[in-house]
């Protein structure tokens, strides 16, 4: 398998933002990672039952957590307790007692997982959305993982929060309204104001998904130029990457 960086797979993750298969790309974009060998993404509620999102099967294994193992996961108490994290390890947070409980007995040693994170997105008070996977069974592939999937987290929070507050609409052209970046009079970052006319609609069309061969096409001048802007606009908006890109203009 080659493994593909996440930042790589950003763009199109952006684009899914407010379509069905939303949570079928941030999936997707995760597992592009070698050493992720599972991975979910559970929807929890204070006051409902966890539903899992995405469009898989759901095992019989699944059910079972839905109905009521949820309630003995440390992960659970963790998501709703007075400190809480946005990267959640189950190592860290449990010690041998957790090896020996009726949980583990009964439930989780059937999943066959080995270094359990857990990405935690709050919504509001009630929802918590949590992207949980699990690597390779060695210390090495937990953090290759870590090392390359912490500098995207923001992007996939902002995403993930994004995608929420459109309300999951099964179809949508996503983020439109960047598409005019350069007609907003209203905009929430003052360095923007010094982006010239040309750079506000490259910006509006990376946050769109298109490569800068896609856009070097879409404005009839080479890609060569693209590349050149881009580096103006990171220099201008005084970031680094794309994904800093993405986390400074999703609301």
């Amino acid at each position: 398998m080659v493994n593909i960086s996440p930042y790589d797979i950003l763009p199109s993750l952006i684009k899914s933002i407010g379509q069905r298969h939303f949570y079928d790309q941030v999936v997707y974009s995760i597992k592009a990672l070698d050493s992720i060998s599972n991975i979910r993404i559970v929807s929890y509620s204070k006051t409902n039952h966890p539903v899992f999102l995405g469009d898989y099967p759901i095992t019989e294994m699944d059910k079972i957590y839905c109905e009521s193992a949820y309630l003995l996961d440390p992960i659970y108490d963790v998501i709703y307790g007075k400190n809480q994290e946005e990267l959640v390890t189950l190592d860290s947070i449990v010690n041998e007692d957790f090896f020996h409980s009726t949980y583990y007995d009964t439930f989780y040693q059937r999943l066959g997982w080995c270094n359990e994170t857990n990405i935690v997105i709050g919504t509001n008070d009630d929802t918590k959305i949590c992207i949980a996977y699990s690597t390779k069974d060695n210390d090495l592939s937990l953090q290759a993982v870590h090392q390359e999937l912490t500098p995207c987290l923001n992007a996939i929070k902002a995403a993930v929060l994004t995608h929420e507050r459109i309300g999951n609409q099964r179809e949508r052209t996503p983020l439109l309204e960047y598409k005019n970046l350069n007609q907003s009079n209203d905009y929430s970052h003052p360095e923007s104001q010094s982006l010239t006319k040309r750079e506000k609609e490259i910006v509006g069309l990376i946050l769109e998904g298109l490569s800068s061969a896609s856009i070097a096409e879409k404005c009839f001048v080479s890609e060569g130029t693209i590349k050149n802007h881009r580096k103006n606009i990171y220099r201008k908006l005084k970031i680094k990457s794309q994904a800093e890109l993405f986390c400074k203009f999703l609301p």
